[in-house]
């Protein structure tokens, strides 16, 4: 309930805020799943969240979670702490076990904002969890998040990947670049 009730009044909050235009939700399959997405704004994971038919799960930087009452609100939003800067176990078993159950995890492959308009280097986390889960991958671009008010941002759901691959590196880079293609 709590869920609903915040998940709805930041949609219209943001609704507010920028002129949206949301495009391919109907990508976003059944079962477990990785939502891949570049990261310009600290807008992001909510133009994300509020527009996925189910609840959205998210690594978020460890940060975040100092204040008991933050922690509380972005807990129940799906979010659940990052040692940014290391191999964080617990959080890649938490993300892992989410996936199995059939949980929406999204997270941001470049791992921070980006502090231009082109897209970081990808981690390799995003293919760590790709070749341990076997999910399917959706690539997710947001765009005009980081403008001003009443700006145009766009999220765009692409097609599910389902990548072969072993390699960590190679598959953070074939997820990398189907999220340039979506521009």
């Amino acid at each position: 309930m709590v869920y609903w009730i915040i998940r709805n009044a930041v949609k219209l909050w943001l609704y507010l805020r920028f002129r949206i235009q949301v495009k391919g939700v109907r990508h976003i399959p059944e079962g477990g799943c990785i939502l891949a997405m570049n990261h310009r704004s600290n807008y992001d994971s909510l133009l994300v969240g509020v527009h996925t038919p189910r609840k959205m799960h998210i690594m978020a930087k460890e940060e975040l979670f100092r204040s008991k009452l933050g922690a509380w609100v972005i807990t129940e939003m799906g979010a659940f702490p990052v040692k940014r800067g290391s191999a964080d176990l617990r959080s890649l078993k938490h993300s892992l076990k989410l996936i199995d159950e059939g949980g929406l995890l999204s997270l941001f492959i470049e791992g921070t904002r980006s502090q231009s308009e082109e897209m970081g280097d990808p981690k390799k986390g995003i293919g760590f969890l790709v070749a341990k889960s076997r999910a399917p991958v959706v690539p997710v671009l947001i765009q005009g998040a980081a403008g001003g008010w009443f700006s145009r941002a766009t999220v765009t759901f692409g097609e599910p990947l389902v990548l072969e691959s072993r390699d960590y590196e190679d598959i953070a880079r074939q997820v990398a670049g189907a999220i340039k293609q979506l521009a």
